[in-house]
């Protein structure tokens, strides 16, 4: 079966970094799940997921939607994630009786993508990163490696980019409708409380936390397991009070408990931007008004 080489970097001296990576589409014996997952207002809406099965080319059978499944509440990184633990379940019921050798699952999902084979080490240390981090969703990635490692069919991962092709097409048209019909609970779930951001559209992003006070308005508290939350926020500037980025930090329960939702602090940060922390918060302020894009 043919390689692809996907070149990552150049180096002085014109040294190539590069992967080699597998092309499933080249091996027409494989069994490939198309996974996707969403959530309409992420975090905190209703969302779903669904899965469209590509049969082996000598199978001679159409695509198939093999499930769909639509919730009340929750994330879009939850729902990438369960549908592929779903997949995998699939796998262990009918594996034995689907008489192929080889799966790939494949996702548009880079969280799914970048984090699966990290998800051991995650477990060794707790459940939390290499930078002391905790790591969410982690009721999802316990299950993640449990039912994966139940599966006896060589299964791999795979990432493809966006929704152009036909079958991409399909399976993110299965979801979306399975989350305009959202009928079950996703328990693991923690809502926490939500109001709006005030920046402009986009993820927010972790706080490059370096010692450094901050003014920022609150819009979202979420329990982290048993003591700490992660804080999603407004960033404004200094000099105009204007919202200019939205980003999360972490808080323990002492300073988490004293932030509320779109109310605006300023607080002091710890040094570790790969764990950034509000360490103090040193007063409540005005929030600016909600400036217009």
């Amino acid at each position: 079966m043919p390689n692809a080489v996907r070149i990552l970097r150049s180096t002085p001296g014109c040294r190539l970094l590069f992967e080699v990576f597998l092309v499933s589409a080249a091996d027409p014996h494989a069994l490939k799940l198309y996974i996707d997952g969403n959530c309409y207002q992420n975090p905190g809406g209703a969302g779903a997921y669904a899965c469209v099965a590509q049969y082996p080319d000598h199978w001679n059978r159409l695509d198939e939607l093999l499930f769909e499944d639509g919730f009340h509440e929750t994330t879009n990184q939850r729902m990438e994630l369960s549908a592929c633990i779903r997949a995998f379940e699939y796998l262990t019921e009918h594996g034995e009786a689907l008489g192929v050798e080889r799966v790939f699952i494949v996702t548009d999902s880079l969280y799914l993508y970048d984090n699966w084979q990290r998800a051991v080490a995650w477990r060794r240390n707790g459940w939390k990163n290499s930078h002391g981090r905790p790591i969410e969703n982690s009721d999802l990635w316990r299950r993640f490696l449990s039912v994966r490692k139940q599966v006896r069919l060589r299964t791999d991962i795979e990432w493809q980019k966006g929704k152009k092709s036909p079958i991409r097409k399909t399976v993110d048209r299965a979801a979306k409708a399975a989350g305009k019909d959202p009928r079950r609970d996703d328990y693991g779930f923690r809502g926490g409380k939500i109001a709006r951001s005030f920046a402009r559209s986009g993820s927010a992003s972790m706080y490059p936390a370096r010692s450094q006070l901050a003014m920022i308005r609150v819009y979202r508290s979420a329990l982290l397991r048993k003591s700490g939350h992660k804080i999603t926020f407004d960033v404004f500037n200094d000099d105009q009070g204007v919202s200019v980025y939205k980003h999360f930090a972490y808080a323990e329960a002492a300073v988490a408990n004293q932030l509320h939702r779109q109310h605006c602090y300023e607080v002091r940060f710890n040094s570790n931007p790969q764990f950034p922390q509000i360490e103090e918060i040193l007063k409540e302020q005005p929030c600016p008004n909600r400036p217009a894009h």
